[in-house]
């Protein structure tokens, strides 16, 4: 199977997850902006994942993970 490129991807978005949350968390930007993000990763993830033409290997799950993390650490923070 093409197990090695499925894990470079998660390898790359957990990069990318974790990159975005501590930007995210030194930066000024109000929390409700960044839940809003958050919500707006995960719907787009969402409708990937409903999607029957889309393909992407669980990718789109991953997308939605993102969402909701980053919605998480928006909740959180304290303006």
């Amino acid at each position: 199977m093409a197990l090695i490129p499925v894990l470079l991807i998660f390898l790359v978005l957990l990069g990318i997850i974790s990159g975005v949350i501590i930007a995210i968390s030194r930066k000024g930007i109000s929390s409700l902006k960044i839940m809003l993000l958050g919500i707006s990763i995960t719907l787009f993830g969402g409708i990937l994942a409903v999607d029957p033409n889309s393909n992407l290997g669980g990718i789109e799950y991953l997308i939605a993970l993102l969402g909701l993390i980053i919605s998480v650490v928006g909740f959180a923070k304290r303006d």
